[in-house]
């Protein structure tokens, strides 16, 4: 693993970290605790070397003469610094910032000349970047690479930091980022294995100032203009920029609304003369400042609502505008309200620039291609933008139509567990025929709202399901959404599946009206034929009433065809002695055991002679009745021959099992086994 310093350049500063051969990172951090080398600069006193601080900045910012700054935009002109000879990007070597990157180098990471791995902020313009790059490697090591964004190792940090979150196809992060005085804000989405952004991020120019800091220097330089008039109009503005570097000092000992003290100000143009102190007002300082950040903050929700169209997973806050808390409490109260933000402070942002150790340490590339490959990556930012944006819509579309099918598959539900039992009633009543007590049940049937809202809903999400057939089509050889477009598909079927239950139950109750009139027209013919069935005495008569009856009725037929009945009958007598061994008592075991439920009623007989047939009334034979829908051992008994109450002369006794004579089925549809006749 090669050693090497990765430098994030921002619009106004680099922030360094080394990496060892162990993926070990070293944090660059100097004697006054800063972790950014700034690129502002000015004169040192010795009138040859230049110098670069924060302080510079706030200069640079009123105007003050010897201050540079707009560092990118000079290089990529190729400017010289103001009355010299020196060009603006020789003021990294002539501010010592290459050679403290040298030192510091030698000494975390052992090596003078190491490899430098560069992360531009996608502001800074590609002309710049060649020629700090090229700069870069003369003066301090070999490029290694220089095209990885910031924002695919904060994506990848975060992911690292919160394992939990699982990101799901189409799942999005906001990133928002203030560079310089701007603000940059991007949406990246889930495309399967990694997120990606689509779109170029969205800047807004101006909007990324400490607005707290710049209310507070505002506030105090008013107040010393309505004493002493030291300024013109034009020169307030300057004036108030230059005085942000001394805010830190003056909200020290800020608490809540508390008034603030101001001491030792002096005006940009006599550093010499300081001015008494004042009183600021806590109370207005918290109204100004609140009214300052409004409109950046109704251009962040605006943003937010707009193009987080998914499931938001988690929002980026990168930069100098989040230190202030009122800020941030806004910025998130905008677009994480479920608190799912991570604020990346320049310790943090120096431990996600690890990341790019872990993902892309693979990475060489040749500076000769610098301008090629960053061609080719606004190229292919068009491409991920619509693989991006079919994810936002896929994922879109997917969660519709699960929740389409939770909220139909709910209300179907509810009224058919309401409906079914009036429906089981309604049938067992029209069974009978009794119409009027089945008419009294529809009314007590309903159709909720909710089915009605819910199916409107569902047909909806299926046209718009068939509005997309052709991307779905288009897509569905890219393996990554293959799972996602399936879901959909299914998804879909099940929506129609539903939609046809939901009108099932909404044409329930007039279908069962309809029913209901249809069979109380035709009950008299049913009556007649009912009648004619009764006294007809042939199985083939009986035969044609039946199928006549069918149409005209919901009552059970009369069974007159059934299946063959399979069973065995074993019997045998039993002698037992009287009492004191006087006389010989006789009975019988008895077991009938049937192969499936009866269809119909059936008899066991026992009769002293053979017979055809159930004898009317059944004089001169003992009979068993065995009830419909028995099976198995339906029989099991021992009984004396007193008891059967048959002739004392018979010598034998004939066992039969018939349907029983009131149903009119052939005898011939009972096979039955076993012995049916005992000697007595």
């Amino acid at each position: 693993m090669a050693k090497y310093i990765q430098l994030y350049l921002d619009t106004d500063f680099i922030l360094p970290i080394g990496v060892g051969d162990s993926g070990n990172i070293n944090k660059y951090i100097d004697q006054q605790a800063s972790r950014r080398l700034w690129l502002y600069f000015s004169r040192t006193t010795n009138n040859v070397i230049f110098d670069s601080t924060e302080s510079n900045r706030a200069n640079f910012v009123a105007g003050r003469e010897g201050f540079y700054g707009d560092f990118w935009m000079h290089i990529e002109n190729g400017d010289k610094v103001p009355g010299e000879s020196y060009k603006y990007i020789e003021l990294l070597d002539l501010s010592r910032i290459i050679s403290k990157l040298r030192d510091w180098s030698n000494e975390t990471i052992f090596t003078e000349t190491p490899e430098v791995v560069l992360n531009f902020s996608t502001v800074i313009p590609v002309k710049a970047r060649k020629v700090f790059a090229a700069y870069l490697e003369e003066k301090l090591g070999k490029i290694r690479s220089y095209s990885i964004e910031l924002n695919n190792m904060l994506s990848s940090k975060v992911l690292y930091d919160n394992q939990t979150l699982s990101p799901s196809f189409g799942d999005q992060l906001l990133i928002i980022q203030s560079a310089g005085y701007d603000i940059l804000m991007s949406t990246l989405t889930w495309c399967g294995d990694q997120f990606m952004q689509g779109d170029e991020s969205f800047r807004l120019r101006k909007k990324g100032g400490e607005y707290l800091k710049e209310a507070l220097a505002k506030m105090v330089v008013d107040r010393y203009e309505q004493s002493y008039h030291m300024l013109l109009p034009a020169q307030l503005e300057n004036e108030y920029h230059y005085q942000m570097q001394f805010t830190d000092e003056w909200l020290k000992e800020r608490k809540g609304d508390e008034d603030i003290w101001i001491d030792n100000f002096h005006y940009s143009n006599n550093l010499a003369k300081f001015y008494p102190p004042i009183q600021i007002d806590g109370k207005q300082l918290n109204l100004i400042e609140r009214d300052s950040i409004r409109n950046t903050i109704n251009d962040v929700s605006k943003y937010y609502r707009k193009n987080i169209v998914n499931k938001h997973l988690h929002t980026i806050l990168v930069g100098d505008v989040f230190k202030e808390e009122v800020f941030l409490k806004d910025c998130v109260s905008v677009t994480s309200s479920d608190s799912k933000y991570t604020f990346f402070n320049d310790n943090a942002l120096q431990e996600a620039l690890g990341r790019y150790n872990v993902k892309y340490s693979y990475l060489e590339e040749d500076l000769v291609n610098l301008e090629r490959i960053f061609r080719d990556k606004a190229n292919e930012r068009s491409r991920i933008s619509a693989y991006v944006h079919n994810a936002e819509i896929l994922a879109s579309l997917s969660d519709d139509v699960q929740s389409a099918i939770r909220e139909i598959d709910s209300a179907v539900y509810t009224v058919n567990n309401r409906n079914m039992d009036l429906k089981t009633s309604w049938e067992s009543l029209m069974r009978q025929s009794k119409f009027d007590n089945a008419s009294e049940l529809i009314a007590q049937m309903s159709i909720s709202d909710e089915l009605t809202i819910s199916k409107n809903h569902s047909l909806d999400i299926l046209k718009k399901i068939e509005r997309k057939n052709a991307l779905l089509i288009e897509i569905q050889q890219l393996q990554d959404v293959r799972p996602i477009i399936e879901a959909i598909r299914n998804g879909g079927q099940r929506l129609r599946e539903l939609n046809a239950k939901a009108d099932d139950l909404k044409n329930l109750p007039g279908t069962l009206r309809a029913t209901i009139q249809k069979y109380r027209d035709l009950y008299p013919q049913y009556e007649e034929l009912r009648e004619l069935f009764e006294a007809e005495a042939t199985l083939t008569g009986r035969r044609v009433l039946v199928d006549k009856m069918k149409g005209l009725t919901m009552e059970a037929m009369p069974v007159i065809d059934i299946e063959t009945i399979k069973g065995h009958i074993s019997a045998k007598v039993i002698s037992t002695s009287g009492f004191l061994g006087m006389g010989i008592k006789k009975s019988i075991d008895l077991k009938l055991v049937l192969d499936k439920p009866m269809p119909c009623r059936g008899v066991l007989v026992i009769s002293p002679k053979v017979i055809s047939y159930i004898p009317e009334g059944r004089v001169g034979v003992y009979t068993i009745d065995v009830d419909k829908g028995k099976e198995n051992t339906v029989i099991e008994l021992n009984v004396d021959l007193q008891t059967l109450g048959l002739e004392k002369n018979a010598k034998s006794l004939f066992i039969r099992f018939w349907p029983h004579e009131d149903e009119k089925v052939p005898i011939n549809r009972f096979d039955i086994s076993g012995s049916g006749t005992i000697i007595l």
